[in-house]
């Protein structure tokens, strides 16, 4: 990682060591390098010593309480030999002077790698311990994306109140990252209540959060303590927080300032230790320039921004999930799914799940409860063979017709093949089996029909 103000020593670095065989992401201030380091760990940093936003000095301290084992090499100027004695003293590595003598540079990164080798790969099996030990609902992943969601996970998790937003489409699984996060926390023992805002009306979601005196409003027979009252110690989940009128948004940001409230209709301060956590499918910052979300709130919401990505760009998730959701049904209604044919496997990864995770869970929930295994098989997917085609061959045929063809060229069997298998099962359960009429309905004698069922393994009746 360089950490460099000067555009042209950031370019020069990164081509020279990408040039030695090194992957490198360049920052031209303390801020960005800062925000990204709290989600990504480098093996090494070269760190300018003046940064426009900040110190290179308050950069390091920042760092080296993140990452105590990573090796900092900082960039000087001549005249800045002894801020580079300070920066040693802060647990720099080791420093090089500008103009940068590009042998020296080299030998500095390599020593300084090869000597926190050690130190790093302790640091990196530590951070890959069982945390989730005793957690059986972890969204099982194998995707870069995700692995690094679980790492800052890890360290929110170290601090006591930190707030956190969650973004990312319906069904991603934003809810089980924040049960995550209060179960591996300090605060795991003491409650996690959680309301989705998209789901009561203003008034009622206000009562909910804050709680209310007794006569506040007409059907106030009794005094009501709220959510974050009873979340004291704990953890509030606020899912679909996008949806919260603005009213009870300028309450929520003194909760967030002061850790304190009064319920409708009180004079009472209520002062509270809480973790708020907040989800949202919406894109908060195109709901602040509308004016429909409060811009101070939504800073005080993200200081740590989780952005979980859609299924469809995890493809490695896709069937440790599938094989997860497989066991939990099959062992809830005493089936024997342990197995996911070849064809199936295909079928699942190249699907584009527009419902996500939640979709895939449906979809393996009814599969376990209607078939009995012990394999899945792609007969078990046919509403997802032709939700899978209602989405993306149409497109993909489209493309062929309408641009030039691609210098590789295409493969015309295959997708003849699947427009050919769609509309077979398409014809065959619109007839409900019939097979006369399902021929009919494509133009085939009924031995043709036959012939596809079979050829694409579509089940006769």
């Amino acid at each position: 990682m360089v950490i460099d103000d000067e555009q042209a020593i950031r370019l020069f670095l990164e081509a020279t060591l990408e040039d030695e065989g090194y992957s490198v992401v360049t920052f031209g201030d303390g801020t960005d390098s800062l925000d990204w380091l709290s989600r990504s760990v480098p093996d090494l940093v070269l760190l300018d010593l003046m940064l426009p936003d900040m110190s290179g000095i308050q950069v390091l301290d920042s760092l080296k309480k993140l990452y105590p084992h990573l090796p900092v090499v900082m960039i000087t100027a001549y005249s800045q030999t002894d801020t580079a004695v300070q920066a040693m003293k802060l647990d720099a590595y080791d420093y090089v002077s500008k103009p940068i003598e590009l042998d020296r540079l080299l030998r500095v990164v390599a020593k300084g790698l090869e000597e926190t080798a050690d130190v790093r790969q302790r640091f990196q099996q530590s951070n890959q311990s069982d945390l989730f030990h005793g957690i059986n609902d972890v969204i099982p992943s194998q995707s870069v994306a995700m692995q690094e969601i679980y790492q800052v996970v890890r360290k929110i998790s170290g601090g006591p109140s930190t707030t956190v937003l969650i973004e990312g489409e319906s069904g991603v699984g934003k809810d089980v990252i924040a049960h995550l996060i209060h179960r591996t926390s300090a605060r795991e023992e003491f409650p996690f209540l959680e309301v989705n805002c998209a789901a009561l009306p203003e008034s009622l979601l206000e009562s909910e959060l804050f709680g209310h005196e007794k006569g506040a409003f007409t059907d106030a027979v009794n005094q009501k303590m709220g959510l974050l009252e009873l979340a004291h110690s704990g953890t509030i989940f606020l899912d679909e927080i996008g949806e919260m009128a603005l009213n009870i948004q300028v309450k929520l940001l003194r909760v967030l300032e002061k850790m304190s409230f009064r319920r409708v209709g009180g004079m009472e301060e209520i002062i509270v230790d809480v973790r708020i956590i907040a989800a949202t499918n919406r894109n908060l910052v195109s709901q602040v320039r509308l004016g429909a979300f409060r811009e101070d709130l939504y800073y005080r919401l993200k200081v740590v921004d989780l952005m979980v990505p859609p299924l469809r760009s995890r493809k490695p998730d896709i069937m440790p999930l599938t094989e997860y959701f497989l066991k939990i049904y099959s062992k809830q209604m005493s089936k024997v799914f342990h197995e996911i044919s070849p064809k199936a496997r295909q079928i699942l990864e190249e699907y584009n799940w527009p419902g996500n995770i939640r979709e895939l869970k449906n979809i393996i929930e009814r599969t376990v409860l209607l078939e009995d295994g012990p394999v899945l098989k792609p007969e078990h997917l046919k509403k997802l063979k032709m939700e899978n085609f209602t989405h993306d061959l149409p497109l993909r045929i489209q493309e062929c017709l309408v641009n030039p063809l691609p210098d590789e060229g295409i493969a015309l069997e295959e997708l003849v093949g699947e427009l050919e298998n769609a509309l077979v099962q398409k014809a065959y359960d619109a007839s409900h089996g019939n097979q006369s009429l399902a021929a009919r309905l494509l133009g085939l004698n009924r031995d043709k029909l036959r012939y596809r069922l079979k050829q694409y393994g579509i089940k006769e009746s």
